[in-house]
């Protein structure tokens, strides 16, 4: 998912920081978070119509601290390949992961979205998310990037 994380964010960050995310780093990522027990995190894979992995979508708990982790759960990532972009398998993934965080008993999502991120921020208001004005300086790749918070309870839209 390298490529569709690139593609969201070329633009949008400065290009230091695509030298720091390669399929290596990634890996070593994914090979680490599954590598521990992670009660209520669901990961779902959007397939293209070639069986190509073409998008991905992860939740959890919040991880903020000003919302309750028992009943807010966190859309950590939802990222389509920029080559399947305006198919629908965003809307899908988003679909399925609301479904599963209300399966697993949370009643709200949470997210964290760029703030100069105007596609993503225009499709999750599309969905029904609004921003609840909680923003925050995101320095995990040694750089600061700005980041707001939307948040959707599941009794609204979904998607």
């Amino acid at each position: 998912m390298v490529t569709s994380w690139e593609g969201a964010y070329r633009g949008l960050m400065p290009d230091e920081i695509f030298e720091l995310v390669n399929y290596e780093t990634r890996l070593d990522q994914w090979n680490r978070y599954f590598a521990e027990p992670r009660p209520r995190h669901l990961i779902w894979i959007a397939e293209a119509a070639s069986g190509a992995i073409a998008g991905m979508a992860n939740i959890g708990p919040t991880r903020d601290k000003d919302l309750d982790s028992n009943s807010v759960a966190e859309l950590f990532a939802i990222y389509v390949d920029p080559e399947h972009w305006d198919e629908g398998l965003g809307r899908d993934l988003m679909v399925a992961a609301l479904e599963g965080v209300a399966e697993l008993g949370f009643t709200e999502v949470a997210l964290w979205v760029l703030d100069t991120n105007a596609r993503a921020r225009a499709f999750y208001e599309s969905g029904g998310w609004t921003s609840d004005g909680a923003a925050k300086v995101d320095e995990s790749f040694g750089l600061p990037l700005r980041e707001i918070r939307y948040r959707l309870e599941l009794d609204g839209p979904q998607a």
